[in-house]
């Protein structure tokens, strides 16, 4: 089989406009070397209202997960910096936040690349970090995972990132 019947085959066109997960895949994967790190967080599905009237549950949305993963990045560069550090000096991790579940109708849970960790801070102690702020947001479940970031997970990360649109990455929480 030669190329252009592969090209065929697969309806690769050279000169078809790249997608936008395409496009995001590729700026941020320019990127992967200031982001080693990589955490996933899970979420609790529900969240609790209370007013005069009494308590009610509510599903999830997308506003809340925003509000979560915010929370979490300030109790995390204060365990990494200390409080006066990361809050008045404005010293920060490095961070890209993407929300997973929203289109695949899964459970909603967040991923992060992470980077820009100081050198007296190693990656074994990372986890620690990640526990105590964890501890600090009520809204985020049990489990997590922390890890090195290898090549493909800025792909992993991205999966829900539209052809037209970049929803899924909170782009104004990097």
């Amino acid at each position: 089989m030669d190329l252009q019947a592969i090209r065929a085959r697969v309806a690769y066109d050279a000169h078809a406009r790249p997608t936008q997960r395409e496009a995001v895949r590729c700026w941020l994967g320019s990127m992967s070397k200031q982001y080693p790190l990589t955490l996933t967080l899970t979420i609790k599905q529900t969240v609790e209202e209370r007013n005069i009237r009494g308590c009610r549950s509510r599903a999830l949305t997308r506003q809340d997960c925003e509000q979560i993963a915010k929370r979490f990045m300030l109790k995390l560069n204060r365990q990494v910096f200390g409080r006066y550090a990361a809050e008045k000096v404005g010293k920060s991790l490095l961070f890209i936040p993407v929300l997973e579940g929203e289109r695949s109708n899964k459970n909603l849970h967040l991923h992060f690349a992470i980077g820009g960790l100081p050198s007296h801070i190693k990656f074994n102690q990372f986890e620690l970090l990640v526990c105590e702020a964890k501890k600090q947001v009520p809204q985020i479940d049990r489990e997590h995972k922390v890890d090195i970031a290898d090549s493909g997970w800025i792909t992993y990360i991205t999966k829900e990132v539209g052809s037209r649109d970049t929803d899924a990455v909170l782009w104004h929480l990097v």
